[in-house]
């Protein structure tokens, strides 16, 4: 799953990012110990999406910890969902104006763009949850990482290499 960057990683290439001070005494340091094929197929991916290893690591353990941490795949969905709303807006503002003019309402039209409305606005509100239910992004977590573990060969597993 690759994830979009945008709101939720700092611009690193940005001048003021790397002056900023982290307070060591916030953060809690995890080493994580890798064949070198493995750190070096793993550097390779989180370069070509533009990440830094630590960052990678640290959604991986964000998202396992059950943080928010949304995919590109799903900020279309929202993207989508509210440019469809913002659309069924514009549209009633027009029934709207039509309505000032002559006084008449289309009730069809407005049944239409209200039903569109409720249809949407629902969307956005499962999307919300889905998002904003801690829970089920800590069983998603786990199940990922219980999902990588099956993957893994025995001996990995026994050894925690």
């Amino acid at each position: 799953m690759s994830y979009n960057s945008q709101p939720l990683l700092p611009d690193l290439s940005s001048p003021n990012s790397r002056k900023k001070e982290v307070d060591p005494k916030g953060y809690k340091i995890v080493s994580v110990r890798l064949r070198e094929a493995e750190f070096e197929v793993f550097s390779q991916q989180v370069a070509a999406i533009g990440l830094t290893n630590n960052m990678a690591l640290r959604i991986a353990a964000r998202r396992i910890g059950g943080f928010l941490e949304i995919d590109s795949q799903l900020r279309e969905r929202l993207e989508d969902t509210i440019r469809k709303i913002g659309f069924i807006s514009h549209h009633l503002g027009a029934l709207k104006a039509a309505y000032a003019q002559s006084g008449k309402v289309d009730m069809e039209e407005f049944a239409r763009q209200r039903a569109g409305f409720d249809y949407e606005f629902q969307q956005l509100d499962g999307l919300l949850r889905s998002i904003l239910n801690v829970s089920r992004r800590r069983i998603d977590g786990r199940l990922l990482l219980k999902g990588a573990v099956a993957e893994m060969p025995r001996s990995d597993v026994q050894s925690g290499a």
